[in-house]
């Protein structure tokens, strides 16, 4: 029934009856997206499992995705894509016909390249989605259907399953199958080809190409009477005599070979056979006419240039409900776009919009990714997550783990070479690994002397063997795009430098010149900070003599990141405006008044008195005080982040990266002096907040445990300073705040699922007693930022639709105690804020113009972009 909850998904409608069982239209809340799952009358086997998840790795725009297979107490159900539309039905216009047919064959041929026979084949399988976009559905799935009741119809007998889909057993769909088929002998992909004949077929005709009162009936015309072909239209009747042959052996073998009949223009009256089936008289005097016409016309319109590819724009806005991110991909093939977007529950995941599809998808299993990057063959995708290197399908599936990668938050990057490996790079030197996992080997090394912090893979050359790279150092002016090698050992790779933007830097091929050239596209007047003054350029590259042989020409203005494709698509995201503006807000949520000019502020952190906030603006931070309105720098080009406020307000603690590591540090809150280094280690360090004595700091991060995620670790600011670990647990645990009293650590954790906030106990004689005695969870619903009203009496945090909640709780006795979480009010996501000591009033970032900053611009896909150029 309606509102019945299978594990994550609620049912919301039936949708029809198969072989298997019943489809229903469910609601994945996770992901805000309606789903179809098939609920099978039997239990799911191993083998179906496998076969289903094999199936579910399919990558195909014309095959309904699984999403999952679920077996538990309630039901076996499978969880696939919801395709609207209409099942398949004729008759249909010649031309349709043959647009639907090269959809279904170039699905078949997909997956008979991977293994996989549908042995179902039918109008009933395949559906038109108001766009006019084939979709098969149950793909593989027929094999291992359950038994089912005869129909009423038997021309459309449901599936029909006698023990094991082995040789000496029936399975398919009596007026679908393949002769072998319906003698029970073992059947390949030659069985789709014969069911692909009869749907094309009854698409044309409009009629079963064989009738029965019976099932048994209809398998006899199908083992004994020749199809009559005389209701189809002459230009498909030499593909259907192919695909119809009786015998397997005599039958179209691939169903790619079908292309060429769909492909061949039809046949014309100058070439129509004569009496005996040799061409006419007149046939052959027209045919005489034309060649001389067509030579005549050939040397004039063979020296002229053929037409140019159109150049088409169109845009990609953010899904519903979710905010996009920096950082594309587009498939090598041009058909699909990766992206990154973060949903209202803070989760960032890699969603994929094919050009055919008015709707994105995002993928399950790639949560928290920093990272995406696609196989040559545009059916795998690599992404980093949690501090691993991780692929997965296209389509959906399981998520592999390659490789443990660095485990810096931001700034990871990878490409993915045509013999299967993958070359990544993140904070520290490049790697390279075999795609199908295993031991990183380095390829490149630092060079201290221009103090670099990393290397950062772009783009593979057409010899397959020298790529583009950044190599990026503080200060930036050091860095720049070089030429590497994927076999010249680390310390030897080059150090002329190509490019001294500071870019990522992509090399395409131009289907306008020589196999050989193309051009490098880079961004001109990007700086960490800001991309408002941006420009993308393409500059022609001789990747043979790897320099550039040309002017570059801009083609696009404040672009934050670009992608582009061998296929000749260009994707790219333009910079927004300044994206926020200071605001005051009471607890109603009244705007009380706004500060200082709009900009792009992250990381805010009150000062102890709520005079100043500091803030994070590209890699630096930043001061503001109230009373005057000024703005004053605090940091200077050192990938400074999350400020925080000493308990006395005269230093400031924030976390750093720079070419010796992640590090905490502190300087004077007036600006005098200089930065003092607290900590230093190759591991991430994150979010430093000081307990209200000033004696410990807690911050997060990655520890040894290489299985772990995010883990929260006790800094005491006295004697040798060495980090003690407070929380480590499998799951990521972050945000860590004191209790003003310095009882209790609040922070946010993953482990029910979604983030929540929690509180622990804190023993200052003991600082390694976290563990999980004493574990108390304060958010219901969703939370994270959270923050302590100053009296301890209060806990504020953000919920997943970006409402802001105080929460009264007790910590004064031996134990914690926290009320009914109450939203406040709702701001708009993302959002960032910190709250006065006596709870009254919020400072928040406002996403100018009513939304957030990022996700109000979409991404812009340019096809054929090289006729830009010429503009």
């Amino acid at each position: 029934n309606p509102g019945t909850k299978l594990g994550p998904y609620e049912i919301l409608s039936p949708v029809g009856a198969g072989g298997m069982g019943q489809v229903y239209r469910a609601h994945d809340a996770r992901l805000n997206r309606d789903v179809a799952i098939k609920i099978s009358d039997d239990r799911f086997s191993e083998r179906f499992e496998r076969e289903a998840r094999a199936v579910a790795a399919l990558n195909h725009p014309n095959i309904c995705q699984i999403y999952d297979i679920c077996t538990s107490t309630e039901a076996n159900y499978i969880v696939m894509e919801l395709v609207e539309g209409e099942n398949l039905k004729g008759p249909v216009a010649l031309e349709t016909a043959l647009k639907y047919a090269g959809q279904i064959a170039d699905a078949l041929e997909a997956a008979h390249e991977k293994g996989i026979v549908h042995r179902d084949l039918k109008p009933a399988n395949i559906k038109i989605t108001p766009a006019g976009v084939v979709k098969i559905l149950d793909f593989g799935l027929a094999k291992v259907a359950a038994p089912a009741v005869a129909s009423a119809d038997p021309a459309n007998s449901p599936t029909l399953t006698m023990g094991k889909t082995e040789g000496g057993v029936i399975l398919g769909t009596a007026a679908y199958m393949a002769p072998e088929q319906a003698r029970g002998e073992a059947v390949d992909k030659r069985a789709d080809i014969w069911a692909f004949g009869v749907v094309l077929y009854e698409m044309l005709a409009g009629g079963r190409m064989y009738e029965g009162k019976t099932v048994s009936d209809i398998l006899a015309a199908v083992l004994i009477k020749e199809p009559d072909l005389s209701k189809v239209p002459e230009r498909v009747r030499p593909l259907l005599k192919r695909c119809l042959e009786k015998n397997p052996k005599k039958r179209l073998r691939d169903i790619g070979d079908a292309m060429a009949f769909i492909d061949e223009p039809p046949a014309t009256a100058a070439t129509a056979p004569g009496p005996e089936g040799t061409p006419s008289r007149l046939g052959w005097v027209a045919f005489a006419i034309a060649v001389v016409a067509l030579t005549a016309l050939a040397f004039v319109h063979f020296r002229e240039k053929p037409p140019a590819a159109e150049l088409v724009r169109f845009e990609i806005p953010a899904p519903p409900g979710v905010t996009l991110s920096e950082g594309i991909a587009l498939s090598p093939d041009g058909r699909k776009l990766a992206f990154l977007a973060t949903a209202k529950d803070g989760m960032r995941m890699i969603w994929i919009r094919s050009f055919d599809s008015r709707e994105a998808r995002p993928l399950a299993g790639t949560e928290g990714v920093l990272g995406v990057f696609w196989s040559p063959d545009s059916r795998s995708i690599g992404f980093f997550a949690r501090g691993k290197l991780n692929k997965i399908e296209a389509a959906g599936g399981p998520a592999q783990t390659l490789c443990d990668a660095c485990d810096a938050a931001t700034g990871q990057y990878g490409l993915w070479t045509p013999d299967n490996k993958i070359v990544y790079g993140t904070i520290g030197p490049m790697y390279q690994v075999p795609a199908s996992g295993g031991a990183p080997i380095a390829l490149t090394s630092l060079d201290h002397s221009r103090q670099e912090i990393g290397h950062l893979p772009w783009t593979l050359l057409p010899d397959g063997r020298h790529f583009l790279y950044s190599r990026v150092s503080v200060p930036r002016e050091l860095g720049g795009v070089y030429v590497g090698t994927l076999d010249t050992k680390p310390e030897q790779q080059s150090t002329k430098r190509l490019l001294s933007d500071y870019t990522p830097a992509l090399y395409v091929p131009s289907a306008a010149a020589a196999p050989a050239a193309g051009f490098v596209i880079f961004q001109r007047g990007l700086t960490e900070s800001s991309a408002q003054n941006a420009t993308l350029m393409a500059e022609p590259f001789d990747p043979d003599k790897l320099e550039f042989r040309g002017d570059a020409v801009p083609i696009a203005e404040h672009v934050e990141w670009e992608t582009v494709s061998a296929a000749g698509a260009l994707a790219y995201w333009e910079s927004a405006q300044p994206d926020s503006q200071l605001t005051w807000y009471d607890r109603e949520g009244k705007v009380l008044s706004t500060a200082g000019a709009p900009g792009d502020y992250e990381n805010l952190a009150l000062s102890p008195d709520a005079s100043q906030v500091a803030y994070r603006r590209g890699v630096d931070l930043g001061l503001f005080e109230f009373a005057r309105g000024v703005n004053t720098p605090f940091t200077f080009g050192n990938l400074a982040m999350q400020p925080a406020w000493s308990p006395d307000g005269t230093h400031i603690l924030f976390a750093s990266f720079r070419g010796g590591g992640f590090g905490l540090y502190q300087k004077a809150a007036n600006g005098s002096g200089q930065e003092e280094k607290l900590l230093e280690s190759a591991a991430r360090k994150n979010r430093p907040r000081w307990s209200h004595d000033g004696r410990f700091v807690v911050f997060d991060g990655l520890g040894a445990d290489p299985k772990a995620q995010e883990d929260l670790f006790i800094l005491p600011m006295q004697g040798e300073r060495k980090p003690i670990p407070f929380l480590s647990t499998e799951f990521a645990e972050y945000s860590g705040r004191f209790s003003p009293d310095g009882r209790w650590i609040a922070f946010y954790s993953n482990r029910s699922g979604k983030g929540e906030v929690y509180v622990l106990p804190f023993d200052a004689s003991n600082p390694a007693s976290g563990g999980s005695a004493g574990l108390h969870q304060v958010s219901t619903g969703g939370g994270t930022n959270v923050h302590w009203r100053a009296d301890g009496k209060e806990i504020f945090y953000v919920a997943p639709d970006g409402s802001i909640v105080a929460v009264d709780v007790n910590g004064s006795g031996p134990g914690f105690q926290s009320g009914t979480p109450k939203a406040l009010f709702k701001a708009e996501t993302p959002v960032e804020y910190d709250v006065t000591g006596d709870g009254k009033r919020f400072l928040i970032a406002a996403p100018l113009g009513g939304g957030a900053g990022a996700s109000g611009a979409p991404y812009e896909v340019v096809l054929n972009w090289t006729q830009m150029l010429k503009k």
